[in-house]
């Protein structure tokens, strides 16, 4: 088993994938994570907050946002991935597809970190709710899916012409069926709790009760049973407030509300602890490792460390790390300024497992026979159906005569490339000639923008493929 090459409570600044990429193979216990929801809108902190001075763009551009490096990745490597990708794109849009690219390299890569039995929980929304489950299905695997969690919560009354949106929702996945998971017992709601209070008020005592329970507080229940003051056949068959035990729909976690909230530190999308310590406490135990790659105001680590386990935290926010020494100071975790227990990483880790892959169970296994393709050219009918008349190499449009365009590969069968559909498509005879087998076909599309043979308005013929990387992404 590799062992884990990044020390407890470490604070990695920077974008994510980088870091996830140097992290050893199987060796984290539990991902759980809150990150960007594609809303096509902007966060900002509150002002004279912990977190004053965060924001971030939730928006999403094929064109500005995408590596091409990413691309050749999902789409010679792990084509089911692409086909989520490429589906959204036609149904949803050019952002969607760009959200998922971006989600897809570093879910990958979550994949591959996670011990066997290890597990995700991914907190989204509905905007990008099905095709991130699907992305999901793709890269772990459709029978590796366990619940698909509700977290319901209340807000102002709204007028809009449609049922109020007042939940998210929260992917649990794992790489295996040998997954730990603890059973909760079941935690009462604020109202059942006032509830109890005042039945107390009035005389009434749990320990002395001889008779059916109708108004319950399930953690002095079980504590009076373990101490043998209630028999344990004696179950309460109703109860006022509260939820059943373990269902997928919470709504007994409450949002933070406004700034007089004390565990509120400001920041645009923080979640409250009590929701990542639920599942902190379902899927690992004391000592193991959880990893969030969207940190954010650190809610996971927080979370992580008051039960007991060690952490590990991604953010490109700049100031992620003040907010995490202040809350641990808050919550008594912080030894000294002295002798910090927070490590302060900008550089990648180095990985000590030899760079060996995780190898996806949705893979053709290696015993397997080479499957046989039709031959390259009895395609042409078909990309020219899906792709159209269109230089892939260049955009120009060759619909006067689409006999001129030619089959090829986009990776080269010298690189590795296959025979099969989706490693297929159509270019004119100067962009063939200029590939040959010496580039990619993201790599003779950036060689044409740079020789000005793409032009501009012939971009939006290119059915695979994007224009180079323009600026970071854009949140800080």
């Amino acid at each position: 088993m590799p062992q884990l090459n990044v020390k407890n409570r470490t604070l990695f600044h920077g974008d994510n994938l980088d870091f996830l990429r140097g992290i050893n193979s199987e060796t984290v216990h539990l991902i759980a994570t809150d990150p960007p929801f594609n809303k096509s809108r902007d966060f900002h902190a509150t002002p004279d907050s912990l977190a004053s001075g965060s924001s971030f763009q939730d928006r999403w551009s094929w064109r500005d946002d995408i590596y091409d490096d990413w691309l050749l990745e999902i789409q010679q490597d792990h084509p089911e991935v692409w086909n989520v990708i490429e589906a959204a794109k036609k149904v949803y849009g050019d952002d969607m597809g760009a959200f998922l690219c971006f989600m897809a390299v570093r879910l990958l890569e979550m994949h591959r970190v996670l011990r066997e039995d290890g597990s995700l929980y991914l907190h989204i929304d509905h905007t990008a709710h099905a095709y991130v489950k699907s992305l999901l299905d793709a890269v772990f695997g459709h029978r590796n899916f366990r619940n698909e969690i509700v977290w319901a919560y209340r807000g102002m009354p709204s007028k809009a012409r449609r049922w109020q949106q007042k939940h998210d929702t929260i992917l649990f996945y794992t790489k295996s069926d040998d997954y730990h998971f603890t059973v909760l017992r079941n935690q009462p709601t604020e109202g059942s709790q006032r509830t109890f209070a005042s039945a107390m008020n009035r005389g009434y005592n749990l320990n002395r009760s001889k008779k059916m329970v109708t108004v319950f507080d399930w953690e002095k229940y079980h504590a009076a049973v373990d101490a043998g003051t209630i028999p344990s056949d004696l179950q309460p068959k109703e109860f006022t407030g509260g939820r059943p035990p373990m269902l997928d729909w919470w709504e007994d976690i409450r949002i933070l509300g406004g700034p007089k909230n004390k565990e509120r530190v400001g920041y645009p999308t923080q979640k409250p602890l009590a929701l990542y310590e639920r599942i902190i406490k379902a899927s690992s135990n004391p000592g193991d490792i959880v990893l969030d790659p969207f940190a954010g105001c650190a809610t996971t680590p927080i979370a992580a460390e008051r039960l007991g386990r060690r952490w590990i935290g991604m953010d490109i926010w700049d100031g992620a790390l003040d907010v995490v020494r202040q809350r641990m100071e808050d919550n008594r975790q912080l030894i000294s300024e002295s002798n910090p227990t927070i490590h302060y990483e900008t550089e990648p880790p180095k990985r000590t497992d030899d760079g060996e892959e995780a190898v996806p169970e949705l893979r053709t296994p290696t015993g397997r026979a080479r499957k046989r393709y039709p031959r390259p050219r009895s395609q042409h009918g078909k990309l020219l159906l899906d792709i159209g008349a269109f230089c892939q190499g260049c955009g120009r449009d060759y619909s006067f005569d689409s006999r001129v365009l030619e089959v090829d590969h986009k990776l080269p069968k010298s690189d590795g490339g296959s025979d099969a559909y989706d490693n297929l498509t159509l270019l004119c005879p100067p962009c063939n000639r200029a590939k040959l087998d010496r580039l990619t076909l993201t790599g003779l599309q950036q060689q044409n923008r740079r020789d000005g043979h793409l032009l501009p308005e012939n971009e939006r013929n290119l059915r695979i493929g994007r224009a180079p990387r323009s600026r970071a992404r854009r949140r800080r």
